[in-house]
């Protein structure tokens, strides 16, 4: 026995020294009526303590790196289970939009664009860190295109909406996105989903779980998709199609009531045409009727200026060529690729040491996107009056090495006080190559490229307790996080491209440096409990994004790097659970204040990013879930958002093209922060009806309604986004063993176009991508 004892504490070490790590537990959503249990893995992580005696109703999250009631959790949360996840038709996180308030989805090509609270993504460059925290089992993804791999064999989803400055640090400025993915159980079981569809579409997933042993289980899953393109160009391209697959193993070794110890491994591979790099259609530019030049102050035109032929004329003066109308057609004439490439593995390790749970977190992950798009998004061939404007492609390549390690110490009692502290290390290994060439026939114009090599090693220490000054009902809650970063870079900037090739030769600049940023966040307030039932909070609290760098092209008007940007969030709210869970409340209410803002600095012969930016958002959000009837839900979310620019001034990117007519710079003061609709509601109503010996019937609808936004900071009418409403349904038919279901789905119903993003593009054309059409179809599953 003590020889059993001597090899399990000698396999502690070396797993520790492995710097293998824990995975947060899996968090369970059950029905109204019955409590959810906390998983071994829970228990063995945290003290049961820490959920205590759950209630019906209750959900079980770790967004405060412990497992927890959400009820007793004084953040802004939506925990969404692997069963919401399917019924929701969530292939990615993007259609968590439909279930979480506050929380829109913007996309371009492969990047992931998400805003909550008027934080967006909107900078996505190798020198730009994401502003939304995105993880995977508590590993880091630092690349904003990671935000698209898809969701299958999930346990849950959190969006935790604000600032996550103290327990999860750097680019968590705006909020998480956490996915927990199922975990390996001591049962044999296993599940297989078909789907198909218009478009051609069709998807596969399941999974395979089986125990090894009495203290060893292992499962595998997998998913494979693909559907056509939706959009269509009049030369006969074809793009916005999805070719993809991924699989994943997890491993689960729990010797004894002490340790746990958790692998996983996966890979994920996409290869399609994907939606461009930048948009994938011209929607038009602006252009002031009197004069025929371009201006900020325009009005639209549906043309593209990248294309100067004759066939459209403002008072004389050529402005490009008419764009094909519709939201889903374009004008290119190549046909684009996109490659994704994700393998990925990570670690745990736990042990219980009585008084508190000793933790080390690590990952590894190699990510790779290389995608193409037309350069001048016209079906037009013509010779470039300049370098990037004539016929031909580009391509951004970007390969990102990342690792990370955490070591973490949680108490295990929260009576009265309850703490965790930790260290963290991340590495960041990223090589972004961006090229374009022009091929018009006898083309003698050079092709153009820059390349970005950037290593980030960062650390961290931090802090966070609360305190019981009133013995179960009120506590006082502080936290403390120290971050310092080095980022190194080398820039090199080709003109020298053999034409119609990428054959490149000798950069004309050649640039590098290593600036270092560090910063202080905190978490501060009070959680009053008069019941297991009420909880109210009040916070303050501290975030911010990364600094970054610029390829200055050897100019040395350009800074070679700029700060962090950062947030001072305020929050109130409250959570309640009536008539025994069935009714369960949420509402907060928030101020943030940004300042340090990153934002892209024009001036009429340079472009880079700087940190000169001011905004303010505040707003409330409200969450009510009920089952008013046994099986009978109705879901309803409502966010309220003001988001605007208090200081902001931009360089204006038509002033080189407005004959000298339009300003230098421009203030933004005043205007509305992109993706930021001041009112969105959702309601989502689903019921499962009894049949008896014939099974179970559920139909399920869900409703989305926008109000109005801008998709750039401009906010112009080209990149505006009325009012609209969204609507899925579907009808599933279960049979009475639960094993076996069939159903019929739609989403997008009414067919309703939404603009997901714009960027102001070469020749100042806005340059914009719509979400997916109407999707309908059947799907089919079964579990053993």
């Amino acid at each position: 026995m003590k020889s059993m004892l001597w090899l399990r504490d000698a396999s502690v070490l070396a797993l520790a020294a492995a710097g293998l790590g824990t995975v947060p537990a899996a968090a369970q959503e059950a029905p109204a009526s019955t409590p959810v249990e906390a998983s071994a893995s829970q228990q063995s992580s945290s003290s049961a303590d820490q959920t205590g005696d759950l209630l019906p109703g209750d959900v079980i999250v770790t967004a405060q790196r412990r497992a927890e009631r959400l009820q007793d959790v004084p953040i802004s949360i939506t925990a969404v289970s692997g069963a919401d996840l399917q019924r929701l038709h969530a292939d990615n996180v993007g259609r968590l939009e439909f279930i979480a308030p506050g929380f829109t989805w913007g996309s371009q090509g492969s990047d992931s664009f998400p805003a909550i609270r008027g934080v967006r993504t909107s900078l996505v460059s190798a020198q730009n860190d994401p502003v939304i925290g995105f993880y995977i089992d508590g590993i880091y993804q630092s690349r904003t295109q990671q935000q698209s791999i898809p969701l299958f064999d999930v346990a849950r989803v959190e969006v935790q909406r604000g600032p996550q400055g103290t327990l999860y640090g750097r680019n968590t400025f705006g909020g998480n996105l956490s996915v927990v993915t199922a975990s390996p159980t001591n049962k044999v079981e296993a599940g297989l989903n078909v789907d198909f569809g218009n478009y051609n579409s069709q998807r596969i997933d399941g999974f395979v779980n089986a125990p090894l042993s009495d203290t060893l289980a292992l499962r595998v899953a997998g998913v494979y998709q693909d559907h056509d393109g939706y959009v269509r160009s009049t030369a006969g391209v074809e793009m916005a199609d999805l070719k993809e697959y991924a699989g994943r193993a997890s491993l689960k070794w729990t010797p004894d009531s002490q340790l746990e110890v958790e692998l996983h491994g996966g890979f994920w591979r996409r290869d399609d045409a994907g939606a461009g790099s930048y948009g994938y259609k011209v929607a038009g530019t602006l252009i002031n009727p009197q004069t025929g030049y371009q201006s900020i102050n325009g009005v639209p035109y549906a043309v593209n200026p990248s294309v100067k032929n004759g066939s459209v004329l403002v008072n004389g003066v050529d402005v490009g060529v008419a764009v094909t109308p519709g939201p889903y057609t374009n004008d290119w004439d190549y046909q684009p690729f996109e490659h994704l490439r994700e393998n990925y593995g990570s670690g745990t390790i736990s042990y219980d040491l009585g008084g508190a749970t000793v933790r080390s977190i690590t990952g590894y992950t190699f990510f790779r996107a290389h995608r193409s798009a037309d350069n001048d998004q016209s079906s037009v061939v013509f010779q470039a009056p300049a370098i990037g404007f004539g016929s031909g492609q580009q391509e951004p390549n970007t390969r990102a090495k990342t690792f990370t390690q955490e070591v973490q110490l949680v108490s295990n009692s929260t009576d009265p006080f309850q703490w965790i502290i930790g260290g963290y290390y991340l590495h960041d290994d990223i090589f972004e190559t961006y090229q374009q060439k022009i091929d018009a026939p006898g083309s003698t114009v050079p092709g153009f490229r820059a390349d970005a090599a950037l290593k980030t090693n960062a650390y961290a220490a931090y802090a966070q307790g609360t305190y019981a000054i009133v013995p179960e009902t009120l506590r006082v809650i502080g936290g403390i996080r120290y971050s310092y970063e080095k980022k190194s870079f080398d820039f090199a900037d080709f003109a020298d491209g053999v034409p119609n090739t990428y054959e490149f030769t000798t950069p004309y600049s050649v640039t590098s440096g290593s600036p270092s940023f560090d910063s202080v966040t905190w978490r501060a307030g009070l959680q009053y409990t008069p019941d297991r039932r009420t909880m109210v909070y009040a916070t303050a609290s501290t975030g911010f994004a990364s600094g970054g760098v610029n390829d200055t092209g050897g100019d040395a008007a350009i800074p070679a790097s700029y700060t962090p940007q950062k947030v001072n969030a305020y929050e109130a709210g409250i959570k309640n659970q009536f008539f025994n869970g069935r009714v369960q409340t949420e509402l907060a209410l928030y101020y943030n204040k940004y300042t340090d803002l990153q934002i892209n600095v024009y001036t009429p012969l340079l472009s880079y990013f700087g940190s000169a930016g001011r905004a303010r958002s505040y707003g409330g959000e409200v969450t009510l879930r009920t089952l008013p009837l046994p099986d009978l839900h109705i879901d309803v979310t409502a966010a309220y958002l003001n988001g605007k620019y208090t200081r902001y001034i931009s360089g204006n990117n038509f002033y080189g093209a407005s004959n000298g007519q339009d300003p230098v710079s421009l203030d933004l003061a005043g205007r509305r922060i992109p993706q930021s609709p001041k009112l969105k509601t959702t309601v989502a109503v689903y019921y499962d009806i009894n049949l008896g010996s014939a099974g179970t019937i559920a139909p399920y609808a869900n409703w989305l309604h926008s109000s109005s936004y801008f998709t750039t900071d401009f906010n112009t009418v080209l990149d505006f986004q009325r009012a609209y409403d969204k609507f899925d349904v579907s009808l599933r038919w279960t049979e009475a063993g639960g094993r076996f279901y069939v159903e019929g789905y739609g989403n997008n119903v009414t067919d309703r176009a939404v603009l997901l993003s714009a960027v102001v593009g070469r020749a100042q054309r806005v340059q914009v991508s719509y979400g997916p059409p109407a999707t309908y179809g059947v799907r089919a599953g079964v579990k053993f």
